[in-house]
């Protein structure tokens, strides 16, 4: 996807960019916003966004993000504004529309710092602030106040534990710097801080060279219009700087722009290749089996047990009908094609790699592992096959495809769930789940008691999306 992006962003096709980088575009006019689109980095969007859960590699969903160069943003002010999915299981296609500030619509809207998405101010990336985190309450309050921040007169005393902890996860230096920016820009002097669970649980207040950070008297009122708010996830270093002091992360598999900023002179190059070198190689695990080791391999997202015959796993297989306990490898090959939890951490990390990168990849990426042989009976470990992840595919032209291999579009998952169960709670766009009923899928099978049509139908008026309105329209005419 990097090079993808860099290559068309270098060429001047924002447009390709995006199609790279799974950014769904939703206008054609393109010249009110051309100066924002110039310099528009939709890879290196991704690489800032916020996961979900605070680590996952999934986005996190129901965001919605303004983009704004410089000067002041006012009612008819062109901005660029950026939604991800109302899901978080994987679906991370994102939207993108060029609108005027005064006619944003949405709950929370939080805008975005130009060295976040536009490969022209990405040397701006802040990877710096504070010291470090405070461990008490009174060394929290003096690097808040040291940073030029005003608390409540009465200090901590009227504080929850959560609002500490809020506080303690923000960096005050690059608080400080970021209101100031917001505030000058949007003309507002006060701003929420959007915590966990989308609540404003800090106020930040801006009013001339004075900054003050406090709580709520009293939880906001929902209101009916946009509303900007500020993410803690924006207050703090970038997350890569820690991952490199960590061990966790080469400072070479840094996104280009960003490894420039926190380590220049590092060289690397993204690999274009969709399927990589090597990746669906035989590998070989060892599994402990009955009080020895044994190897087992996987090529091409199939496992096999090479030390024991078919009439063993026969065997094994009976044993397990009668409640007895299997051999180390049986369990190993249960829990690969997910029919139990238990694997090896090992065979467990690469299927992990291989579903993250099914997940994430986009239709062109699963469909050239499938070319390239993966495996289409490949399942993860709640026992989700490849139609549950049709979502995060995006595209229905990839089911016939699965179908063909012999996925059944009704398929359940550990849980019982079947596709279209979670293409409804999940809410996957119409058209994917009208592709999953056109292909046979039973809207009135039970999945824990309540069938997708039933679902729907249990939903209340406001938790009715257009899509889902729509999906529920074409499930009664079937």
């Amino acid at each position: 996807m990097i090079a993808e992006c860099t290559a068309a962003r270098e060429r001047g096709d924002w447009r390709a960019a995006c199609e790279a980088a799974l950014i769904d575009v939703t206008f054609d006019d393109a010249g009110p916003v051309a100066g924002l689109l110039a310099g528009f980095a939709p890879d290196l969007l991704r690489w800032h966004l916020p996961r979900a859960m605070g680590g996952a590699v999934h986005l996190a969903g129901w965001r919605s993000y303004l983009l704004a160069g410089d000067g002041p943003v006012r009612p008819d002010t062109m901005v660029l504004l950026v939604r991800t999915p109302e899901t978080e299981n994987g679906a991370n296609r994102l939207t993108l529309d060029a609108v005027r500030a005064g006619d944003i619509e949405g709950r929370s809207i939080c805008p975005l710092p130009p060295y976040l998405w536009d490969a022209r101010r990405a040397a701006e990336l802040p990877h710096t602030g504070a010291a470090g985190p405070a461990d008490s309450d009174a060394a929290l309050a003096a690097a808040w106040t040291t940073a030029g921040w005003e608390l409540d007169e009465d200090g901590f005393r009227a504080w929850r534990r959560w609002h500490l902890s809020l506080l303690r996860s923000l960096d005050p230096v690059l608080t400080a710097r970021e209101l100031r920016r917001v505030s000058a820009q949007f003309g507002h002097r006060s701003w929420a801080l959007q915590g966990r669970w989308d609540i404003s649980e800090l106020r930040l207040l801006a009013s001339g060279d004075r900054i003050r950070v406090t709580v709520p008297a009293k939880r906001p009122e929902e209101t009916s219009g946009p509303e900007l708010r500020l993410l803690p996830d924006l207050m703090r270093p970038p997350i890569d700087r820690a991952l490199i002091e960590a061990g966790r992360l080469d400072p070479a598999d840094l996104h280009p722009l960003v490894r420039d900023v926190l380590a220049p002179g590092v060289t690397g190059d993204p690999d274009p290749s969709l399927v990589p070198a090597g990746l669906l190689d035989e590998r070989v695990f060892r599994v402990r089996c009955r009080g020895v080791w044994h190897w087992v391999s996987v090529r091409s997202g199939r496992l096999a047990l090479p030390e024991h015959s078919d009439d063993e796993r026969q065997r094994e297989l009976s044993l397990q009908a009668f409640g007895g306990e299997i051999g180390g490898c049986f369990k190993a090959d249960l829990g690969w094609h997910g029919h139990a939890r238990w694997l090896p951490r090992a065979l467990r990390e690469h299927r992990r790699d291989l579903w993250l990168r099914l997940e994430s990849g986009g239709p062109r990426v699963v469909t050239a592992l499938l070319d390239a042989g993966l495996d289409p009976r490949l399942c993860d470990g709640g026992g989700r096959t490849l139609v549950h992840l049709l979502g995060a595919f995006g595209d229905p032209a990839v089911l016939p495809r699965l179908l063909a291999a012999g996925l059944d579009v009704d398929a359940r998952d550990r849980e019982g769930v079947t596709p279209l169960f979670e293409a409804l709670t999940r809410r996957w766009p119409v058209e994917l789940i009208t592709a999953l009923v056109d292909a046979g899928a039973d809207p009135r099978l039970p999945v824990q008691g309540v069938s997708p049509l039933k679902y729907l139908k249990t939903l209340r008026k406001r938790d009715m999306t257009p899509g889902l309105t729509a999906a529920l329209a074409y499930l009664r005419r079937k």
